[in-house]
């Protein structure tokens, strides 16, 4: 038991669910499609490959978790790195034959093009977790994109379907000129909070990371001046937040409550108080305070992906 529970934490679950999750909601309540065979297996490919991501992370990442998290270590404890090399690639496999089959179920011929942007996510997560995650920002950019490209494959996977039948696509025109609109705002909300929690997470990880020479921004510029950068991203992120109700007004009924802007209006709010605090008191453990803003911003992302729920095109 102790071990499937550590497998489970090896690969994120929390975080494989809120993929699903944006996935579901973004083709059934923003493309307003039904439950089909060829998509559950589209979410399940994304579910595994990026579990696999998730594998080969902590894979590479030994060392420097060794130093910031000895006793939440995974791989070389619980798990061999031999063991947890054949979860990576039975991971990754499944995905990607999951991913072949629904794109051939659905968009027969074109399927090429949906399965090759599943091997390049594939590729991208290797290459993150070997060589770019040390590299200066560079890292952080790729696993923003990466969950942004979550939000945005199913109006693809719909879009390449509905190419195939132009009397259908015509028949839909509207629903999908609108519902790209509201599919690019939810992916730059999820790029810009996963952005700004992955360096908040360098920020947390920093004596490690500085140890094994990775060259992350608060390694590369101090943890001072990546308070003011993550200050800045999160006054840009409060303005998009406080423009989230205009922005579905203009283009849609939507039923979105306010409580829900409102929480994550305040939730913006108190990062930026906390990081300021940071900034001018310097506490002796900031980065105690750094992880809560990381769980919190988690969170935050959750409830701007439920407001999903909501929208009526």
């Amino acid at each position: 038991m102790k071990k499937i529970g550590s497998f489970f934490k090896l690969v994120r679950w929390p975080n494989l669910l809120v993929t699903a999750l944006m996935m579901c909601l973004v083709f059934h309540c923003i493309m307003m499609m039904q439950s089909t065979v060829s998509f559950t297996l589209l979410v399940i490919s994304m579910v595994f490959i990026v579990a696999g991501g998730y594998v080969i992370n902590d894979i590479f990442d030994m060392e420097t978790d060794a130093i910031n998290k000895p006793k939440k270590l995974i791989v070389g404890k619980v798990f061999s790195e031999k063991q947890c090399g054949v979860f990576y690639w039975t991971l990754t496999i499944i995905g990607l034959c999951c991913g072949l089959a629904s794109t051939i179920m659905a968009l027969g011929p074109k399927f090429y093009m949906i399965f090759a942007c599943l091997l390049l996510l594939t590729g991208i997560l290797y290459s993150y977790s070997k060589t770019y995650k040390k590299k200066l920002l560079i890292g952080n950019v790729i696993v923003s994109l990466s969950v942004a490209f979550a939000v945005f494959l199913p109006w693809l996977f719909v879009m390449l379907y509905m190419s195939a039948n132009p009397l259908l696509l015509r028949a839909n025109e509207d629903l999908m000129t609108t519902s790209l609109r509201i599919v690019l705002f939810y992916s730059a909300f999820a790029f810009l909070t996963t952005l700004i929690r992955e360096i908040v997470k360098d920020m947390e990880d920093v004596d490690g990371d500085g140890r094994t020479h990775c060259r992350t921004i608060p390694v590369v510029l101090g943890l001072k001046k990546t308070s003011i950068i993550v200050i800045v991203l999160l006054l840009l992120m409060s303005g998009t937040i406080f423009s989230f109700e205009n922005f579905f007004e203009n283009i849609s009924d939507i039923r979105t409550p306010i409580i829900l802007i409102e929480v994550m209006k305040y939730m913006f709010i108190g990062y930026m108080t906390a990081f300021m605090t940071t900034v001018m008191q310097k506490p002796a453990k900031p980065e105690k305070t750094y992880h809560i803003v990381s769980i919190l911003l988690k969170i935050t992302m959750l409830i701007g992906v439920l407001t999903m729920i909501f929208i009526n095109l």
